[in-house]
């Protein structure tokens, strides 16, 4: 009988979590304050809170899309405007009919 060996490689395939997420844990710490995961608040169908995100590379009143480390948001509605923005986080409003997710 053959014995499988698994490379480091596969095993490090396998592990999502990053050293921060590590430190996060042992520590205690909420994983989303030290994670570069985008979190996504809806309130209602009327704001979407982006954390996290990398940039804007669509915006205009019925289609938002954003880039983050882990893929694109696309925000679809009407009349959406951009209500705040800084460096790690955007507010979008308007009448929003869907959020999708592509990694």
């Amino acid at each position: 009988m053959r014995k499988r060996r698994h490379s480091k490689s596969n095993k490090r395939k396998k592990e999502s979590t990053t050293v921060k997420e590590k430190v996060a844990k042992i520590l205690e710490i909420p994983e989303e304050v030290v994670s570069d995961r985008p979190k996504i608040t809806t309130v209602g169908r009327k704001e979407v809170f982006v954390e996290n995100y990398r940039g804007i590379i669509e915006f205009t009143n019925e289609i938002v899309r954003i880039n983050s480390n882990y893929g694109v948001i696309t925000i679809t509605g009407k009349n959406m405007k951009i209500r705040e923005i800084t460096n790690e986080d955007i507010v979008i409003i308007g009448d929003i009919d869907n959020i999708d997710y592509v990694v």
